[in-house]
Protein backbone atom coordinates (compact mmCIF):
# COMPACT_ATOMS: atom_id res chain seq x y z
CA UNK A 1 0.00 0.00 0.00
CA UNK A 2 2.89 2.40 1.07
CA UNK A 3 4.07 1.67 -2.32
CA UNK A 4 1.61 1.82 -4.50
CA UNK A 5 0.69 5.34 -2.30
CA UNK A 6 4.25 6.75 -3.14
CA UNK A 7 3.84 5.69 -7.03
CA UNK A 8 1.09 7.91 -7.36
CA UNK A 9 2.34 10.87 -5.78
CA UNK A 10 5.24 10.51 -7.79
CA UNK A 11 3.47 9.02 -11.04
CA UNK A 12 1.21 11.94 -10.94
CA UNK A 13 3.62 15.37 -11.67
CA UNK A 14 5.09 12.74 -14.18
CA UNK A 15 2.07 12.61 -15.81
CA UNK A 16 1.48 16.87 -15.51
CA UNK A 17 5.01 17.21 -17.13
CA UNK A 18 4.83 14.67 -20.09
CA UNK A 19 1.27 16.07 -20.64
CA UNK A 20 2.57 19.65 -21.32
CA UNK A 21 3.50 20.52 -24.92
CA UNK A 22 6.95 20.09 -25.77
CA UNK A 23 8.85 23.71 -25.23
CA UNK A 24 10.16 23.45 -29.04
CA UNK A 25 7.12 24.54 -29.93
CA UNK A 26 6.81 27.96 -28.20
CA UNK A 27 8.77 30.95 -30.18
CA UNK A 28 12.15 31.94 -29.05
CA UNK A 29 10.92 35.51 -29.23
CA UNK A 30 7.84 34.83 -26.96
CA UNK A 31 10.49 32.67 -24.48
CA UNK A 32 13.05 36.12 -24.46
CA UNK A 33 10.40 37.93 -24.15
CA UNK A 34 8.89 36.41 -21.21
CA UNK A 35 12.25 36.20 -19.68
CA UNK A 36 12.72 39.93 -20.05
CA UNK A 37 9.27 40.13 -18.36
CA UNK A 38 10.55 37.97 -15.05
CA UNK A 39 13.74 39.70 -15.17
CA UNK A 40 11.69 42.93 -14.89
CA UNK A 41 9.61 41.93 -12.52
CA UNK A 42 11.99 40.46 -10.14
CA UNK A 43 14.33 43.90 -10.19
CA UNK A 44 10.92 45.46 -9.56
CA UNK A 45 9.42 42.94 -6.83
CA UNK A 46 13.66 42.94 -4.35
CA UNK A 47 13.44 46.56 -5.15
CA UNK A 48 17.36 46.29 -6.42
CA UNK A 49 19.54 49.12 -6.46
CA UNK A 50 21.94 49.23 -9.35
CA UNK A 51 24.69 48.17 -7.42
CA UNK A 52 22.96 44.98 -5.77
CA UNK A 53 21.32 44.21 -10.00
CA UNK A 54 25.02 44.35 -10.82
CA UNK A 55 26.25 41.62 -8.15
CA UNK A 56 22.72 39.91 -8.29
CA UNK A 57 22.13 39.18 -12.10
CA UNK A 58 25.05 37.28 -13.04
CA UNK A 59 24.73 35.07 -10.04
CA UNK A 60 20.73 34.34 -11.25
CA UNK A 61 21.63 33.61 -14.62
CA UNK A 62 24.28 30.86 -13.45
CA UNK A 63 21.29 29.90 -11.21
CA UNK A 64 18.95 30.21 -13.82
CA UNK A 65 20.96 27.72 -16.28
CA UNK A 66 21.41 25.02 -13.47
CA UNK A 67 18.19 24.65 -13.02
CA UNK A 68 17.28 24.58 -16.75
CA UNK A 69 19.54 21.57 -17.25
CA UNK A 70 18.17 19.62 -14.11
CA UNK A 71 14.61 20.26 -15.75
CA UNK A 72 16.41 18.90 -19.11
CA UNK A 73 17.68 15.88 -17.22
CA UNK A 74 14.48 15.07 -15.83
CA UNK A 75 12.77 15.41 -19.56
CA UNK A 76 15.14 13.14 -20.79
CA UNK A 77 14.95 10.63 -17.81
CA UNK A 78 11.46 10.74 -18.55
CA UNK A 79 11.70 10.01 -22.09
CA UNK A 80 11.80 6.20 -22.03
CA UNK A 81 8.73 5.77 -19.77
CA UNK A 82 7.01 8.47 -22.08
CA UNK A 83 7.67 6.39 -25.13
CA UNK A 84 7.16 2.88 -23.74
CA UNK A 85 3.21 4.36 -22.95
CA UNK A 86 2.82 6.08 -26.35
CA UNK A 87 3.35 2.15 -27.70
CA UNK A 88 0.69 1.90 -25.83
CA UNK A 89 2.60 -0.92 -23.59
CA UNK A 90 3.05 -1.25 -19.85
CA UNK A 91 5.83 -0.01 -17.99
CA UNK A 92 8.23 -2.45 -16.19
CA UNK A 93 8.43 -2.38 -12.67
CA UNK A 94 12.90 -1.82 -13.30
CA UNK A 95 11.75 1.45 -15.56
CA UNK A 96 9.32 2.80 -12.85
CA UNK A 97 11.84 2.49 -9.86
CA UNK A 98 14.84 3.85 -12.17
CA UNK A 99 12.29 6.90 -12.78
CA UNK A 100 11.30 7.07 -9.50
CA UNK A 101 14.89 7.15 -8.29
CA UNK A 102 16.16 10.17 -10.94
CA UNK A 103 12.77 11.85 -10.33
CA UNK A 104 13.71 12.17 -6.54
CA UNK A 105 17.54 12.72 -7.05
CA UNK A 106 16.93 15.83 -9.27
CA UNK A 107 13.96 17.35 -7.16
CA UNK A 108 16.47 16.91 -4.22
CA UNK A 109 19.35 19.24 -6.52
CA UNK A 110 17.02 21.41 -7.37
CA UNK A 111 15.71 22.03 -3.35
CA UNK A 112 19.26 22.01 -2.56
CA UNK A 113 20.41 24.68 -5.68
CA UNK A 114 17.77 26.99 -4.57
CA UNK A 115 18.68 26.92 -0.95
CA UNK A 116 22.57 27.38 -2.19
CA UNK A 117 21.50 30.45 -4.36
CA UNK A 118 19.34 32.28 -1.91
CA UNK A 119 22.51 31.62 0.75
CA UNK A 120 25.14 32.95 -1.92
CA UNK A 121 23.59 35.94 -1.51
CA UNK A 122 23.84 37.17 1.94
CA UNK A 123 26.07 39.86 1.45
CA UNK A 124 24.27 40.88 -2.38
CA UNK A 125 20.90 41.06 -0.92
CA UNK A 126 19.57 42.18 2.33
CA UNK A 127 17.72 39.88 4.39
CA UNK A 128 13.94 40.91 3.19
CA UNK A 129 14.85 40.75 -0.39
CA UNK A 130 16.67 37.14 0.09
CA UNK A 131 13.03 36.50 1.39
CA UNK A 132 10.89 38.24 -1.12
CA UNK A 133 12.94 36.20 -3.49
CA UNK A 134 12.37 33.02 -2.57
CA UNK A 135 8.69 33.94 -2.56
CA UNK A 136 8.94 35.95 -5.91
CA UNK A 137 7.88 32.58 -7.95
CA UNK A 138 4.92 31.67 -6.20
CA UNK A 139 3.98 35.37 -6.19
CA UNK A 140 4.16 35.52 -9.89
CA UNK A 141 2.57 31.69 -10.68
CA UNK A 142 -0.94 33.83 -8.81
CA UNK A 143 -0.42 36.68 -10.43
CA UNK A 144 -0.79 34.62 -13.83
CA UNK A 145 -3.30 32.04 -12.83
CA UNK A 146 -5.51 35.43 -12.07
CA UNK A 147 -4.74 36.39 -15.26
CA UNK A 148 -5.88 33.44 -17.01
CA UNK A 149 -8.92 33.21 -14.97
CA UNK A 150 -9.87 36.86 -15.80
CA UNK A 151 -9.68 36.49 -19.22
CA UNK A 152 -11.65 33.41 -19.86
CA UNK A 153 -14.57 35.09 -17.78
CA UNK A 154 -14.17 38.20 -20.02
CA UNK A 155 -13.81 35.68 -22.97
CA UNK A 156 -17.02 33.67 -22.19
CA UNK A 157 -18.81 37.04 -21.40
CA UNK A 158 -18.40 37.84 -24.54
CA UNK A 159 -19.06 34.92 -26.16
CA UNK A 160 -23.12 34.84 -24.24
CA UNK A 161 -22.77 37.94 -25.55
CA UNK A 162 -22.34 37.41 -29.20
CA UNK A 163 -24.31 34.85 -29.03
CA UNK A 164 -27.26 36.88 -29.76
Amino acid sequence: MKKLFTTFIVLIPMMIVMAQPPRGDWDNDDRKNMKTMNIWKLTEELELTEEQAEKFFPKFRSHQDKMEKIRNEGKESLKPIFETLKDGKDVSDKDLDAALKKFEKLEREKVDNQIAFVKSLEGTLTNTQRAKLMLVPHKMRREAKDNIKKHKKSQNRRYKRDRW
